[in-house]
């Protein structure tokens, strides 16, 4: 009979791929009654980035059930006392096959983009664009190592997919909020700019506003100083810390069990991937369909930071238990927010700062600020690559010639 230590997680699990599962039949069940019924006047022309984005969410919904039921089954199985056996590691040829298919599904996302009447297949094709260099970039990363057990690998994904964005969201809301307030109370009653917000906000709340008129209202905004500081603050410290720390879900809740390096490398990388699916298929969705291609192109891209910063913090964490020198984790965790935190503020910087030029972008000239924060940018994208293969190089390393536990003794005597 297995313990009740080792059974409650997977009890819990269980539970929560259930709720999974009922969550997303909701969902899919309100979007066929909104297909099937629709509200509009027949007599108008049907709104394609409607059809597009209820498809594309319905899309969305139908893979979190899938990838739900299975980690239900996977700890059923393991409740039933059925053994449970690392997976086999991926070969070349798996990597290869998945960035054809990844190809193939651009290929064919950019001539569905350009058809109204395609608008329902591009968003089928648009959780599988997303998906694809997700999977492609977690097969890539963890190369050469060993793989975790089928139940502990699907969790990572549920918790990614359900209790990790839900903490998140209202963790960052909560102290948004404060920042609101804040912001107000600084800025205090003789400005006029608390007046002019209702405005601003009602400008982007009718049916044909989108990322486009959001950028409007937050480059009106972020002209006050103050309100400025408390963005580029949220976005540039505070949410990227929070995400770092909560990303990996599956991490906390194994560390006091037996994990090896290279499973909670993996474990990360994985709670990251599922992280960058829910974002990025909620950004595409949002944009406008005959962008869809550059927007899949640009989402993969930030996909590399999801990935590889919470596979930094996972394996931070993991090695910071197996060394008992946990203060190595929170550096990890420190250094996943700084770099996450620094491409949020380069992004917002660069973005803000040719925004004016969209009015006629081809009379557009980046001015040498915004080149500098680019460039930023791109080195900090090949530093979370380049940190990312110095720990799959460590891993294996250690692998083929694991260290002494003598060494490890020999470390707490020194820091006692």
């Amino acid at each position: 009979m297995l313990q009740k230590r080792k059974v409650l997680p997977s009890v819990l699990l269980a539970i929560l791929s259930t709720l999974g599962i009922l969550f997303g039949l909701v969902v899919i069940g309100i979007l066929l009654v909104n297909i099937l019924l629709p509200q509009h006047d027949i007599n108008q022309p049907v709104n394609g980035n409607a059809v597009f984005s209820n498809y594309a969410i319905m899309a969305l919904a139908v893979t979190t059930c899938g990838v739900n039921t299975l980690t239900l089954i996977a700890s059923v199985q393991y409740l039933r006392e059925k053994e449970s056996t690392p997976l086999p590691s991926s070969t070349s040829t798996t990597k290869i096959a998945l960035f054809l298919l990844w190809a193939l599904s651009l290929i064919a996302g950019y001539f569905a983009s350009q058809n109204n009447d395609w608008y329902a297949a591009l968003a089928l094709l648009t959780t599988i664009a997303v998906s694809l260099p997700i999977i492609l970039l977690i097969t890539l990363a963890r190369s050469g190592l060993k793989r975790s057990t089928r139940q502990r690998e699907l969790g990572a994904i549920t918790l990614g997919l359900t209790i990790s964005p839900l903490l998140i969201i209202i963790i960052e809301s909560i102290l948004i909020i404060l920042a609101v307030v804040s912001v107000f109370i600084l800025i205090g009653t003789q400005n006029q700019l608390p007046q002019q917000i209702p405005l601003l906000l009602e400008s982007i709340s009718g049916s044909n506003s989108g990322i486009e008129q959001l950028e409007s209202v937050l480059f009106d905004l972020m002209k006050e100083p103050i309100i400025a500081l408390a963005v580029f603050l949220s976005l540039g410290v505070i949410a990227p810390m929070i995400e770092e720390i909560f990303k990996p879900m599956v991490v906390w809740f194994l560390l006091n069990r037996p994990l090896h390096d290279h499973e909670g490398y993996a474990l990360g990388l994985i709670s990251g991937g599922a992280f960058a699916l829910l974002e990025s298929a909620g950004m595409v969705i949002q944009m406008n369909p005959q962008d869809w291609l550059t927007a899949v192109i640009l989402r993969a891209a930030t996909g590399v930071l999801h990935i590889g910063l919470s596979g930094m913090v996972g394996f931070g964490l993991v090695r910071s238990k197996t060394i008992r020198r946990f203060e190595r984790g929170i550096l990890f965790i420190l250094l996943a927010g700084a770099l996450h935190g620094a491409w949020n503020s380069l992004a917002l910087y660069s973005g803000l700062a040719a925004y004016p030029a969209l009015e006629d972008p081809a009379m557009y000239q980046p001015d040498a600020e915004v080149i500098i924060s680019v460039a930023l940018m791109v080195m900090v994208f090949f530093a979370v690559i380049v940190i990312n293969i110095f720990i799959n190089r460590f891993i294996q390393r250690n692998t083929h010639h694991p260290e002494s536990p003598r060494k490890y003794v020999s470390q707490l005597e020194k820091t006692k």
